[in-house]
């Protein structure tokens, strides 16, 4: 009985933690960027019960043309964006349907390295009652022209 017990407690805790994901609602996967223009990239944050308070998102290009890119909890590259994160639900017409995001309006440098670029993402927050520390890291290829 005890070992179901502690086997239940873990499944709710890794379902909490599971469950503060956040993740790129945009750009979609191997979308074109020219070098020099301004692209938004959406972070979506799905509305939980658990309690959390948002630190931060850093946001980075990391060429990925002639090396395989090692992943965003690696190596991030080209900071684009290091600040607060606030996301919300809007109620802008055929928004009403996403979960809360926020939504940066970034720019690829112009001298950036033509080819596929790893757009990657840190998400600091602090998580339940206890307010432990959580890091997550997500990614998305983008082309670069």
């Amino acid at each position: 009985m005890r070992f179901f017990s502690a086997l239940f407690s873990l499944a709710i805790a890794t379902t909490s933690v599971v469950s503060q994901s956040a993740n790129l609602g945009a750009p979609a996967d191997m979308t074109q960027v020219a070098a020099g223009s301004d692209f938004t990239v959406m972070v979506d944050r799905p509305d939980t019960l658990t309690g959390s308070i948002e630190v931060a998102v850093v946001i980075a290009l990391l060429s990925c043309a002639s090396n395989p890119c090692p992943g965003p909890s690696a190596e991030l590259g080209t900071v684009l964006y290091n600040g607060p994160f606030n996301p919300q639900f809007t109620t802008e017409p055929g928004t009403t349907n996403l979960p809360p995001h926020e939504n940066f309006t970034l720019t690829v440098p112009s001298s950036f390295t033509k080819g596929n670029a790893q757009l990657g993402v840190a998400h600091v927050y602090l998580l339940g009652a206890s307010v432990s520390p959580e890091l997550e890291t997500f990614n998305t290829t983008i082309v670069v022209t």
